[in-house]
């Protein structure tokens, strides 16, 4: 399978992307450039706090997928993490083994027709990923140039020769971007492209004709724009340029031959860069143009019906699947399900079944087929990969969840009604990038959209009847995108009340700005302008103040980022910055205890020179002095959440670090990431109340949808429970025969360990020890999939290893 995503786009865009809320790189109508896959954050444990449970919404960016041949309930999906399904996509799970081999992610997958699969990730360089038992575990296969692959293509006459595509190794005298194998990828010999790809150009898509595999084509792409087609027909000895009357100046996708034609996709929403689906009949000597009737000429990638090569199918940016029956003649662009107006990024069949179709799409995961492409589903259960930016519980029903979320150039929000138990996807609202969601005390809905505007236009949308229908309420719905919101605060008293914070955009200008209304939403008004550059990142109404206190933070591209606060219902407003460092360029969250309105927590820091951190006020933000939390320097504060029954507990939700806890007011911080895999937070939702009386909230992520815990009560004690530390677990897993299983008791408890072969058979009864501290055993295995179960009395944990 062929990655359309130019992931070749390195260092520069992975910054500006991994940076979330730095700021990114737009056209006049709002459009990103396509971005390279977001980084998996590292996770590591926390020791305050509750554990975390994940709870969706299930969705992501898929940008690839592989069906096996030998099986085809056994699917793969790459969604930055590599997943895996063995129930034909109804249920998918992390594969933990080709994650532990590449935790920066993986965003190409390939089958071969023997049912091994292959697997390359876009910063996991000299190296791909190979699987012959189902895409269970994994191995590392090295390849000889120190970069990493972007595609993978296997000769469909002999699946032991494998080509993988590969990122430009900018500074090198060469540019060699195409590695072949002829033995499975146990040795490798490399293309010096440079004659027809220059160093620059990584090559994003590789096909081998069918019909003759001396025959290969590959695309080369420069930057966002440049492509050049390059084509050898003697197996790799000498290439030429094929690009012929091809679009110049435009990103090129993918490549796929059939029946002795050559067929590309290309084009990128950011600048208007279309481009559409192009045949040549002749090598590539000449291209015709087959989607002059193309509703969206962005494609990304196109699946061509082995037993009928009249068939054709074109995974389009933002406007779901197109399909032909006459070879591109005639198209149907409108299908029924879930992925109508979805970005797709990839297509697959399921083998011996062309009725049968997968597609990776960014934001809605997988959505699978069965008639053809006439109707389609969601079959995302267990992908959690979702780009979400807020998270906001109902305050009149807390079962009611609302969640923003984002892609490259699309986005929406999902709604649970049941505590996130089940989630669907809001079908009143447009597919853009949402960034803030939230509630009113009278069951009104809100949700703010940052275009692109050529989709649907940028405002707040709202809706009275639940989330069944949406309108947009502006403030300055025009032509052009305008208006960038990052900060929405509604009133918990005054349903009216309502004010939304970011910065304007091209034809508005680009100063920082903050917007009021007193109608809900019915008119606004300017309540606030600032300088270039700037922009507010969050607004907080002190809910002790009869709404007449307001706090703004705001990030600038120079110095003095900080804090303002009106004490008017936001008609006027002053600089409350004395003791916030100069240098600081970012202030990301604020809010005020709600057991005394003087004491006030503000985020600063964690862009440009000043590590991020919280200040704290106890004059209503007259004065700040920091507290001892010190992270990284781009790492962030992007939300806080204080206690409801206890205002010594204090939550700081970081966009690099995962969530801190406070029990001191402030004054001391540790980490609270028990069971959080995503450390790149967005926001918390509201605290509130379920059914036995116990006090949760919920965090939305960047990289892994969103999560849930108990609010921390010290006043509460927690039981003493024995605590296994699974960082000590293993000393290598996989492992080569033997591991070492260490277990860390923090009270007196009995203990029993036993090892469980594959299908649950008991194979080893290890320990049964009473007593407190650490146990440690040397455990020796066959070779295979093994699962210990480690039991005390109050507590039980199972880990799965591997030995090889």
């Amino acid at each position: 399978m062929k990655n359309s995503s130019l992931l070749a786009v390195l260092a520069l865009c992975f910054h500006i992307l991994y940076g979330q809320n730095t700021i990114v790189l737009r056209d006049e109508n709002g459009f990103k450039p396509r971005q390279p896959f977001t980084k998996v954050a590292d996770s590591f444990p926390g020791k305050g706090g509750n554990p975390w449970e994940p709870i969706g919404p299930y969705g992501g960016d898929v940008l690839d997928m592989a069906v096996s041949p030998v099986d085809i309930e056994i699917v793969l999906a790459a969604a930055g993490i590599p997943y895996r399904s063995s129930d034909g996509g109804q249920t998918w799970s992390v594969i933990e083994s080709l994650l532990t081999l590449s935790p920066s992610g993986i965003s190409t997958f390939e089958a071969s027709s023997d049912g091994a699969f292959y697997a390359a990730g876009p910063y996991t360089y000299n190296k791909i990923f190979k699987s012959t038992d189902n895409g269970v575990t994994w191995s590392q296969k090295f390849i000889p140039v120190n970069t990493s692959g972007l595609d993978i293509a296997i000769d469909p006459a002999n699946s032991s020769i494998i080509y993988v595509g590969l990122t430009s190794l900018i500074g090198s005298a060469t540019n060699n971007v195409i590695v072949k194998s002829v033995n499975g990828g146990d040795d490798w010999t490399w293309f010096d492209m440079t004659s027809v790809l220059p160093v620059g150009y990584s090559v994003v898509s590789l096909a081998v004709d069918p019909g003759d595999s001396m025959i290969i084509f590959a695309i080369g792409n420069e930057g966002f724009s440049n492509a050049i087609v390059a084509a050898t027909f003697d197996g790799g000895s000498t290439w030429e340029n094929r690009t012929g009357n091809l679009p110049v100046g435009k990103p090129l996708n993918f490549l796929a031959i059939s029946d002795q034609k050559v067929f590309i996709a290309g084009g990128q929403l950011f600048g208007g860069q279309v481009v559409g689906v192009y045949k040549t009949e002749n090598y590539g000597t000449n291209w015709q143009n087959i989607s002059t009737s193309f509703p969206n000429k962005v494609s990304n990638a196109i699946l061509i019906d082995p037993t009928d090569t009249d068939k054709m199918y074109v995974a389009s940016e933002g406007d779901g699947i197109y399909y032909t029956t006459d070879g591109g003649s005639n198209w149907t662009f409108s299908t029924n399900g879930a992925g109508d107006n979805g970005a797709a990024r990839c297509l697959v069949f399921e083998p011996g079944n062309t009725d049968a179709i997968y597609a990776g799409f960014l934001s809605l995961g997988v959505c699978k087929s069965t008639d053809a492409s006439l109707s389609w589903e969601l079959t995302n259960h267990g992908i959690a990969t979702l780009l979400t930016n807020d998270i906001e519980v109902d305050p009149n029903n807390s079962s009611r969840i609302l969640v923003a979320f984002e892609a490259e150039n699309s986005g929406g929000c999902y709604l649970s009604d049941n505590g996130g138990e089940d989630w669907s996807l809001v079908e009143g609202l447009p597919g853009t990038r949402f960034s803030k969601v939230g509630f009113s005390i009278d069951g009104a809905m809100y949700a703010w959209s940052n275009g692109p505007s050529s989709v649907a236009q940028e405002g707040l949308y709202k809706s009275a009847d639940n989330g069944i229908t949406w309108d947009n309420k502006g403030p300055n719905i025009g032509g052009l995108f305008e208006t960038e919101i990052f900060a929405l605060a509604i009133s918990g008293y005054d349903p009216d009340l309502i004010f939304i914070g970011g910065n304007n955009f091209g034809v508005n200008g680009w100063e920082s700005m903050i917007y009021r209304t007193q109608d809900a939403a019915e008119s606004w008004e300017n309540v606030y302008m600032g300088l270039d550059y700037e922009s507010f990142r969050y607004l907080f109404i002190d809910p002790g103040s009869s709404d007449q206190i307001v706090y703004g933070a705001y990030n600038t591209t120079n110095d003095h980022a900080g804090f303002i606060k009106s004490t008017d219902n936001g008609s006027n407003w002053t600089d409350i910055n004395s003791g916030i460092p100069a240098i600081n360029r970012w202030s990301g969250a604020i809010v005020t205890d709600p057991a005394d309105p003087a004491v006030v927590f503000g985020g600063a820091g964690g862009y440009g020179e000043m590590n991020g951190t919280v200040f704290k006020s106890i004059d209503g933000g007259a004065s700040w002095l920091p507290t001892s939390l010190s992270l990284p320097i781009y790492s962030r504060i992007n939300d806080f959440l204080i206690s409801p029954v206890n205002s010594s507990v204090v939550y700081a939700a970081t966009s690099h670090n995962g969530v801190f806890i406070s029990t001191d007011a402030g004054n001391s911080w540790e980490p609270a990431n028990d069971s959080l895999v995503a450390l790149n937070l967005t926001a918390f939702s509201r605290p509130f109340v379920n059914t036995d009386s116990t006090w949760l909230f919920c965090v939305s992520s960047f990289s892994n949808s969103c999560f849930m815990s108990e609010i921390y009560d010290p006043a509460t004690p927690v039981i003493e429970s024995p605590r296994i530390q699974t960082n000590s677990w293993i000393i290598s897993n996989p492992s080569p025969g033997k591991c070492r299983l260490t277990a860390e008791l923090k009270t007196a408890s009995s203990i029993e360990i036993k090892v469980f072969d594959e299908l649950g058979r008991l194979y080893q009864d290890m320990a049964d020890k009473t007593g407190s501290g650490r146990y440690s055993c040397e455990i020796s295995l066959k070779p295979g999939i093994w699962f210990i179960r480690i039991q005390t009395d109050q507590e039980g944990t199972s880990l799965k290893i591997l030995i090889r």
